[in-house]
């Protein structure tokens, strides 16, 4: 089943092309700065090791290496709001700000959401399609141009907490692009409290947010060596397992940290 609303520019035309860069960077600009100061502001954020992804960032816009960043998924606005870690000027920057991918049944149920997502550099993802739908390649086309891509690879807004085996859709991002991107994960708590999935469903305030950033992480060696040894599902496989090893070890830290912030006063900033 192809998207229903799919909005974003073939190239053909220079003009059209020009108006919706234009407009994007506009909407993810706006959004950006709402989003920071919801984070920063209006909630009790803490960021652990918050120089490993902006270092990550900037390092990548100067070797044209592109990026995979990937959370758990806890609330409809976990992005962009936890990626609102960033400075200043990454969050304005539309053009260098990352590609998401979002659930085509939620984010794109009308042509004026699907406008709204696609200006915001949100690519739908049809549940149950597997990983070689159309925009899947467009996300790879994304990569192997540089671009920065967020996934949530639980593949779904994870209510209970629980353990959730990845979705491939990562390996295949990471396995299949023409140059090994970057990646880094983060594990974020209170987002869920910041935006509750039940009713009534409005953002609340002065919550405490708590996110952890993991190490960086190269797999060109491995990824070349293995390319000799594995079939291409093999390779999705191995990956998306190491990356799950990783977030769901970055979780009992950030859930440890978490617990101390809530228990020295719940509804106050950090001393």
């Amino acid at each position: 089943m192809p998207v229903k609303h799919w909005l974003f520019p073939d190239g053909k035309s220079p003009v059209k092309t020009k108006l919706w860069n234009w407009s994007s960077n506009f909407v993810c600009g706006l959004a950006g700065a709402v989003f920071k100061v919801y984070l920063e502001k209006l909630n009790y954020c803490k960021v652990y090791n918050k120089e490993k992804i902006i270092d990550t960032v900037d390092q990548v816009r100067k070797s044209g290496r592109s990026l995979i960043t990937y959370s758990n998924h806890d609330s409809c606005i976990d992005d962009p709001t936890t990626l609102a870690m960033l400075r200043w000027d990454h969050v304005l920057n539309g053009k260098r700000l990352r590609w998401v991918l979002v659930a085509d049944e939620i984010c794109f149920t009308s042509k004026p959401l699907a406008l709204f997502f696609s200006l915001g550099k949100a690519i739908p993802v049809i549940r149950g399609e597997g990983i070689y739908q159309k925009p899947m390649d467009y996300a790879l086309d994304k990569i192997d141009r540089g671009a920065w891509v967020h996934i949530f690879p639980e593949g779904k807004i994870n209510l209970e907490k629980t353990y959730i085996r990845f979705k491939w859709g990562i390996g295949r991002l990471l396995t299949e692009a023409q140059q090994c991107p970057i990646v880094v994960p983060f594990y974020h708590y209170g987002m869920d409290e910041a935006l509750p999935t039940k009713t009534p469903y409005f953002p609340r305030f002065k919550k405490k947010i708590t996110i952890l950033v993991g190490n960086p992480i190269d797999f060109s060696e491995e990824l070349e060596q293995l390319k000799h040894k594995m079939t291409a599902t093999e390779l999705r496989k191995h990956f998306t397992d190491i990356l799950q090893e990783k977030l769901y070890a970055l979780r009992k830290e950030a859930e440890e940290l978490h617990k101390v912030r809530k228990a020295e006063e719940p509804h106050k900033p950090d001393r």
